[in-house]
């Protein structure tokens, strides 16, 4: 069973955490929830695109966890935030870490209606879609696979939050019904 820590970057909700701990424990994952807040550095916000560097975040990450006893390590922040080459990312992960930010999650940043459970529903897919690549998974070519890479909030959408039988088989897990 893999081991997992879930650290916050800013304040987020508990019912947030729970439903995020809750699906990942029914995925057969072991998940633990670092209580204080591990803030980041101001330093990583970028002024002029008003979004953090997730590349800096991740480094931070890195080198702050990298002897904590887990597989995985997902940091999550209520923050918006672009990789080098790209105007935003839901999430950004090397092998070991990942990172999910929620703004870009939300109907608000839209300007649509808000809809917490679909905010959740899309939290669960993004912080599962970056585990996933911590744990070695590429993006899938299966359309509903939480694998599948997602370049807009559509795609994120159109996604499961689970793993599709092949990459829940390279990984070697077993749903928990």
């Amino acid at each position: 069973m893999y081991k997992v820590l879930i650290v916050k970057i800013t304040s987020i909700d508990r019912s947030i955490i729970n439903e995020i701990t809750n699906h990942l424990s029914q995925l057969g994952f072991h998940v633990d929830v670092l209580n204080q807040i591990e803030h980041i550095n101001i330093s990583y916000f970028d002024w002029q695109r008003s979004q953090y560097d997730a590349e800096k975040i991740l480094e931070y990450l890195s080198s702050k966890f990298d002897k904590f006893p887990y597989d995985a390590i997902i940091a999550i922040g209520d923050i918006d935030a672009y990789a080098r080459g790209l105007n935003f990312v839901f999430g950004l992960s090397t092998r070991k870490f990942g990172t999910v930010f929620l703004v870009r999650l939300k109907n608000d940043f839209y300007k649509k209606k808000c809809n917490f459970e679909l905010f959740i529903e899309r939290v669960k897919k993004e912080v599962t879609h970056e585990l996933g690549h911590t744990l070695g998974l590429g993006h899938c070519s299966n359309p509903t696979c939480v694998m599948r890479f997602s370049n807009s909030i559509t795609e994120v959408d159109n996604k499961s939050a689970f793993f599709c039988e092949e990459c829940r088989l390279k990984l070697n897990i077993n749903y928990k019904s």
